[in-house]
């Protein structure tokens, strides 16, 4: 299997409770504005849509498939010729049809002894018809239904079907031939899919990367950066979220994908970041120099005093102090738990009830505006909360 690297992904995606719930390598999940996570249970409808986007071809255009008329059967590769065939193969129907119809009414007309060799020529017509259909299907016959979005138009070939709200696409396939009973499930999918089209859309914060039986799953959601890994032979998978640099790192080492372009604006962010805390640790390197020089001064005084036995506290509990400062400042990584508040609701809202004990993301709670909603966190389930319901605690003010 050779290395590939999708930004394309394509999905339906159905709104569940306070989130919307999509699909990706073979997985569900749910996302809550700042928070992915994978989801069990989601709806039939959903389940057929995903099984739809494996089936059928769905782009921006609409949604499409092949089928073999002579099989009945539906086929992902197709002779060439065979769809124009199909396509022949209606048209001379038809002409078929009518030709029998101008036959018999001759026959009824005129009976046998008709003398004007309209019913002779029609005779041989038909026979020259039917010779046509056969050598059409012996060709091979390959239909392809299709719904083109823009026009709301259902097509077998290029013949138009209209249908009405209440039309099943299985029943007017099946009695015009088309398909075999087993397969009017298959065009019921069809149709579901076709009636929620616009549910179908292009995953803009996923990426999607393989190597070998390995694919990783890039996901973003608004600062945060999510992965799933699946491995196609062990069926064994893992969902994880990380940090945006580790995440960058992780797909490099098992696909060799470059996500880096997912994350850029975070990066940037990142870099100012780390420039801004290494101008703050020198700060705090000078005062602690500082500090240092003036407990050694003190040392050379007399330590009975009660002033200099005061100042020399005072100045190693300051040390003490800016050294746990300089010591946060050098960590390299936060944990994905850091960075959160306790808070409590000042009113109900959807899903949660007044003073409900909720973590809010202190960052996020500190650049919204007063109506901006926040994702928060009851237990381990997120919601979705504007900030002037939020209360947070005086000495976890940010």
């Amino acid at each position: 299997m050779t290395n590939t690297f999708n930004k394309g992904i394509t999905s339906p995606i159905l709104e569940q409770g306070q989130g919307y719930i999509f699909h990706a390598a073979g997985g569900d999940f749910k996302i809550t504005g700042s928070h992915i996570e994978t989801v069990t249970e989601t709806n039939d409808t959903f389940k057929t849509l995903v099984a739809a986007g494996k089936t059928f071809d769905i782009n921006e255009s609409g949604i499409s498939f092949y089928y073999d008329y002579n099989a009945k059967a539906s086929v992902s590769k197709i002779q060439e010729g065979t769809v124009e065939n199909f396509d022949t193969y209606l048209a001379l129907s038809e002409k078929l049809t009518f030709l029998e119809d101008a036959a018999k009414e001759l026959r009824l007309t005129y009976g046998k002894g008709e003398k004007s060799g309209a019913l002779k020529e029609a005779t041989t017509e038909i026979k020259s018809v039917k010779e046509a259909i056969n050598e059409a299907k012996v060709s091979g016959l390959t239909v392809r239904f299709s719904f083109d979005a823009k026009e709301n138009i259902y097509k077998a070939g290029n013949i138009e079907v209209p249908i009405g709200t209440q039309d099943k696409l299985s029943e007017m396939f099946f009695a015009s031939a088309y398909i075999k009973y087993a397969d009017k499930k298959l065009i019921d999918a069809f149709q579901l899919a076709c009636e929620n089209f616009a549910s179908y859309k292009v995953l803009d914060f996923v990426t999607e990367a393989t190597k070998a039986d390995v694919t990783v799953v890039t996901m973003r959601a608004e600062n945060n950066a999510f992965i799933f890994r699946t491995n196609e032979s062990t069926k064994l998978a893992r969902f994880e979220k990380m940090l945006t640099t580790a995440a960058i790192e992780y797909v490099k080492e098992q696909t060799g994908a470059d996500i880096t372009e997912q994350f850029t604006d975070l990066l940037d962010d990142a870099k100012l970041n780390e420039s801004k805390r290494e101008e703050t640790k020198a700060l705090y390197q000078e005062m602690l120099s500082f500090l240092y020089d003036q407990k050694g001064r003190l040392a050379e005084a007399d330590r009975n005093l009660p002033d200099i036995k005061a100042a020399d506290k005072l100045i190693g509990s300051e040390i003490t102090k800016i050294n746990q400062v300089i010591e946060a400042l050098e960590e390299d990584t936060l944990t994905i738990e850091d960075g959160y508040i306790d808070a409590t609701l000042k009113t109900k809202t959807e899903g949660l009830e007044e003073d409900a004990v909720i973590k809010v993301d202190s960052v996020e709670y500190a650049q919204a505006g007063k109506n901006d909603i926040l994702t928060v966190f009851a237990g381990a389930k997120p919601f979705r909360v504007e900030k002037y319901k939020v209360n947070i605690a005086s000495e976890d003010t940010v």
